[in-house]
């Protein structure tokens, strides 16, 4: 019989492995499994518990505010409870940032009959879109393809949105319509802490689009994008195929398309307004651009009430030495209109406008054209002018029977100055 022999340094190398395989262990779980539960609920848009359509048939329908308040009501007491979408994380992950999130990019969310789409940023609700009636297929294979989506610059800085379409199916695709969300363009709303995204409508396809066709659908725009930056736009088609409910949205990028209401769109813009004026013509005046800079700060800052602080900037501005004589401003939001349409535009339908900036009194000018959150205003509505200053826009709006959407848009500020 062999004598045992007993080593000591393999006995002293067994726990030191096992030492190695739980740090190992652990590493493969902390980086690596997804264990840490993560809920978020979500509040589906537009969906409504029974009772909610009965509830809607009783609001006034002779006053509109009342209107209003009655169906805010009933979409408060009629909302669906939140759905608790449940995603899993790493642990690194949860304590470092580090790895897959929780929760995919966007998932298509369905309660009662109606879905949205949410977009996720990590473990948390980005934006919420609606989607449409339960059972709508997202991004479906094989249905349509988007083979080119571009945003160029018009003249004067307009834009010109092309987007190209083509039927890749076996199957008719039933009342394609074609949307975009871009900033400066779509506008989005909340509710609660929870971006809604809002698509525009850019145009439709036929009814009945054939199997193998394309189709091409444009729109002309104001140039609201940030300044001298690319940008994201994201193209989307609604419609239905054998029956079922589609939406098929695709991102793409460009680079600044430049041009917009500037230096070249005031210019002419102030030419027809020295026609308009006989022929006096009024000379652009640098402090009077520095004080226009301020005015759009600050008016813009507090959109929701017309001309807000002109009294204090102008009282502020002009006591440092700056001679002002008698300073008006013109705020103006030229839209879509090219600069020799608008004033056509003012001269209809914002006759007090019109006359600040055809008065013969005045001699000089200065402007500031810049980004801001301003009020798209429903057609038709019997209003289009704010009287005066310190107005409450919406009121203003809603007391004429005009109902308002906030978005991004282009500010012209205009002071005239004696």
């Amino acid at each position: 019989m062999l004598p045992v022999i007993y080593s000591h340094g393999l006995l002293e190398r067994v726990p030191k492995l096992k030492v190695a395989a739980v740090i190992v262990l652990f590493l493969v779980i902390f980086f690596y499994v997804p264990v840490v539960p993560y809920i978020q609920p979500i509040t589906v848009p537009g969906s409504y518990s029974p009772g909610f359509e009965a509830c809607l048939a009783g609001v006034s329908q002779t006053n509109l505010r009342l209107a209003m308040a009655q169906q805010l009501n009933c979409e408060n007491e009629f909302r669906a409870p939140a759905v608790d979408l449940y995603g899993f994380a790493t642990p690194a992950y949860g304590l470092l940032g580090y790895g897959a999130p929780p929760f995919p990019s966007q998932e298509l969310v369905s309660q009662g009959n109606h879905s949205v789409i949410v977009y996720f940023n990590g473990s948390q609700v980005a934006a919420v879109e609606d989607a449409g009636p339960a059972g709508v297929m997202v991004n479906p294979q094989g249905v349509l393809y988007i083979q080119d989506a571009e945003v160029i610059s018009s003249d004067y800085g307009f834009l010109n949105i092309t987007i190209q379409l083509r039927n890749l199916g076996n199957y008719p695709v039933s009342n394609p319509s074609v949307y975009l969300s871009m900033v400066g363009y779509s506008s989005n709303a909340t509710e609660g802490s929870v971006t809604l995204i809002k698509p525009k409508f850019v145009g439709n396809c036929e009814a009945i689009w054939a199997p193998a066709d394309y189709c091409v659908v444009s729109q002309v725009a104001p140039n609201n994008l940030p300044v001298n930056k690319s940008f994201s736009f994201y193209p989307e088609v609604r419609g239905s195929v054998e029956g079922r409910p589609f939406l098929y949205r695709e991102g793409f990028w460009e680079n600044y398309p430049q041009g917009g209401v500037g230096p070249l769109w005031v210019k002419e813009f102030m030419s027809q307004v020295d026609r308009a004026r006989g022929g006096t013509p009024m000379t652009e005046n640098a402090t009077l651009d520095r004080f226009a800079a301020i005015r759009f700060k600050d008016a813009s800052a507090e959109y929701q009430i017309s001309d807000y602080g002109f009294t204090a900037d102008a009282a502020s501005f002009f006591s440092q030495g700056v001679g002002k004589g008698s300073v008006v401003e013109v705020l103006l939001y030229p839209g879509v209109f090219s600069p020799d349409t608008y004033p056509n535009f003012l001269s209809e339908y914002a006759i007090g406008h019109w006359y600040g900036l055809t008065n013969p009194a005045f001699t000089k000018y200065g402007y500031y054209v810049g980004q801001a959150l301003y009020y798209d205003v429903s057609i038709p509505c019997p209003v289009y002018e704010i009287p005066g200053p310190g107005i409450n826009i919406t009121q203003f709006f809603l007391q004429h029977g005009c109902t308002t959407t906030v978005a991004s848009t282009t500010w012209l500020v205009i002071i005239l100055s004696t």
